[in-house]
């Protein structure tokens, strides 16, 4: 049995929720910020402790996911994670954001 998938709005508004937790930050990013910061793809950081210490840093690809945890290779996603961050919009400003494109989609009658 499958779950029936979300729509848009539905999965937009599941962010404004999320970035209410104190464990998550949302932030939205201008499309071109990635390749400002030298981002060659995705990534995922890991912090597993009180302090958001970077310990681990995921990539995937089409073959498989590969976990980082030197800790010069660890520093240079830090930058690049801090860089990104600076470049995006602040949490505040993101959930005012995702309600505008809401709100927007919601009088337009399309998906966000």
């Amino acid at each position: 049995m499958s779950a029936k998938p979300c729509p848009p709005s539905s999965r937009t508004s599941r962010l404004l929720e999320a970035g209410e937790r104190y464990n998550v930050t949302v932030q939205m990013l201008p499309a071109s910020a990635s390749r400002a910061a030298g981002v060659a793809g995705p990534f995922v950081s890991f912090s597993f402790g009180d302090e958001p210490t970077v310990e681990a840093v995921a990539l995937e690809n089409l073959a498989n996911t590969s976990v980082i945890e030197a800790p010069d290779d660890l520093a240079l996603y830090v930058h690049v994670f801090d860089r990104l961050r600076s470049t995006a919009l602040s949490p505040e400003e993101t959930a005012d954001r995702i309600r505008q494109l809401l709100k927007n989609a919601h009088i337009t009658g399309e998906r966000p």
